[in-house]
C-alpha cells in the first residue's frame, strides 16, 4: 500500500513539473491574436524564416499562409495579407544565394516595411535562432533588427537572443509586446495561441 501511495505521489510530482516546463518554455506577454492570410519572410535572407514555415505548417492550425524569401511591394499589393512573420537574421551565404548585398536586402525591407504600414499589416519580428543572429552594432544582422523590430506590432524571440535587453528595451518604446521563448521549438505553441480559434 504504502509503495502504490509512493508511485502514486511521484507521478504527481513528474506530471506538475512537466506542466511547470511546458509553461516556462514560453514567457514574457502573452501571443497577440494573428489574423489571416498570413506571409511569412525574412529579413536578411538567414534560415530562420525556412524553419518558422515548417514549424507553422507542423500546428496544423493555419492553413491560408504563403511563404516568400523577398517579397517586394508588388507582392504585398498582389494579396490583402493581414498578418507578415518576418524572421530576423543575416547569413552571407544566404545574402549570396540571393544574389544580393546587405545594402540592397535592407533598401527592400525599409519598402516592405512603408507598404506593410500603408495596408495596416499586422508585422511580427521574430528572432528564432536567438544568439546565433545577433551581431555587433552595425553589422548585418542588427541592421535586420533595426530595420523591421522597431516597426513591429509584436515580438517574438528566443530568449538568448534577448540577453543585452535589446528588444526588452524595443518594447518598452513601441509597446509591442514581447514574448521569449526558451527554443526555436517552441514557436509552435506561440503559433497555435496566435491562431486558436
Amino acid at each position: 500500500m504504502k509503495r502504490r501511495s509512493y508511485l502514486w505521489i511521484t507521478a504527481i510530482i513528474f506530471t506538475v513539473a512537466a506542466s511547470v516546463g511546458i509553461r516556462a518554455a514560453v514567457t514574457g506577454a502573452p501571443p497577440v491574436k494573428g489574423a489571416l492570410p498570413l506571409l511569412i519572410t525574412n529579413a536578411g535572407q538567414g534560415p530562420g524564416a525556412k524553419m518558422s514555415r515548417l514549424l507553422v505548417q507542423r500546428t496544423g492550425v493555419i492553413t491560408d499562409f504563403e511563404y516568400n524569401a523577398e517579397p517586394k511591394v508588388a507582392d504585398l499589393q498582389k494579396k490583402s495579407f493581414k498578418t507578415m512573420f518576418v524572421v530576423l537574421g543575416s547569413t552571407a551565404k544566404g545574402l549570396g544565394a540571393s544574389g544580393i548585398t546587405i545594402d540592397e536586402e535592407i533598401e527592400r525591407l525599409n519598402a516592405m516595411i512603408a507598404e506593410a504600414k500603408k495596408q495596416k499589416i499586422q508585422v511580427v519580428a521574430i528572432l528564432l535562432e536567438g544568439k546565433a543572429r545577433r551581431g555587433k552594432p552595425g553589422g548585418a544582422d542588427e541592421r535586420c533588427v533595426d530595420a523591421i523590430a522597431p516597426f513591429a506590432q509584436y515580438l517574438v524571440v528566443k530568449k538568448d537572443g534577448n540577453e543585452d535587453g535589446r528588444f526588452d528595451a524595443i518594447s518598452k518604446k513601441t509597446g509591442a509586446p514581447l514574448t521569449l521563448i526558451d527554443d526555436a521549438m517552441d514557436f509552435s505553441d506561440v503559433v497555435k495561441l496566435m491562431y486558436a480559434k
